[in-house]
């Protein structure tokens, strides 16, 4: 049998060699957005999903731009929206001071007293049951309020935790009238279950309802959440 001829250096026909290899090609970094582009791109994100195509979304987008420059535009809507978010705290156009965040805090400090006394009220104390679920009722009122003063928990979590504290305290009054010797004259408990009911009243009959519907008729559309996207601007809700 013929030996096979290898010589140094040769190399079989269809091998391969070093110089047959090219090089991987270089990822290269994507261009920067400019600042239109950013916005377009935001656009495009709060497009309807059949609508979100590059050239309907840009041709949109330049068209909502063109409307927002010319109707309400973005500096006043920012100023708008924060204007609306200041009614929460300093009350709206018509309510004479009185807002929300004062009355929903005199909601949870009244309760407060009146539970304290319910735990100082023979016959009741912590073991029972009224107390426990107002305190728990309390507590899911405080987190939720603590939450919407930061940003986190909406308007209308807000709500249903201050029907839920009502329901809880009212009934947790009631077990106190039935235990004390005179259940029209609660002495200071009666005052703080006064205010707290007080402040309810108030609650709800304030304008912010009102004047939160108004503004999110003025800055609605077909478009808005594009335009608020762009903006930065969130919703506002009513207290309900």
């Amino acid at each position: 049998m013929a030996n096979a001829d290898f010589e140094p250096g040769r190399q079989a026909p269809g091998g391969f060699d070093a110089s047959s290899y090219r090089s991987a090609p270089r990822e290269t970094a994507a261009p920067a957005l400019t600042p239109l582009q950013k916005k377009l791109a935001k656009m495009e994100k709060a497009l309807p999903a059949p609508l979100r195509t590059r050239a309907v979304a840009l041709v949109l987008a330049v068209a909502v731009l063109a409307g927002a420059a010319a109707g309400l535009g973005g500096v006043k809507l920012r100023g708008r929206y924060h204007e609306a978010r200041s009614w929460y705290t300093v009350g709206a156009p018509g309510d004479n001071g009185y807002n929300l965040n004062d009355e929903l805090s005199e909601r949870a400090n009244t309760a407060a007293n009146v539970i304290t006394s319910a735990l100082n009220t023979p016959g009741l104390g912590a073991e029972s049951s009224a107390v426990t679920a107002a305190q728990v009722a309390l507590d899911g009122f405080t987190a939720c309020q603590e939450a919407l003063d930061s940003g986190g928990a909406g308007m209308s979590e807000m709500y249903r935790a201050n029907e839920a504290l009502g329901s809880a305290i009212d009934l947790l009054y009631g077990e106190m009238q039935a235990l004390a010797d005179d259940p029209l004259n609660m002495g200071a408990v009666g005052t703080q279950y006064g205010l707290f009911n007080s402040a309810g009243t108030i609650l709800g009959s304030l304008h912010y309802n009102q004047a939160v519907m108004d503004y999110q008729n003025e800055t609605g559309g077909p478009w808005a959440s594009v335009l608020k996207g762009l903006f930065g601007v969130d919703e506002i809700e009513v207290f309900g």
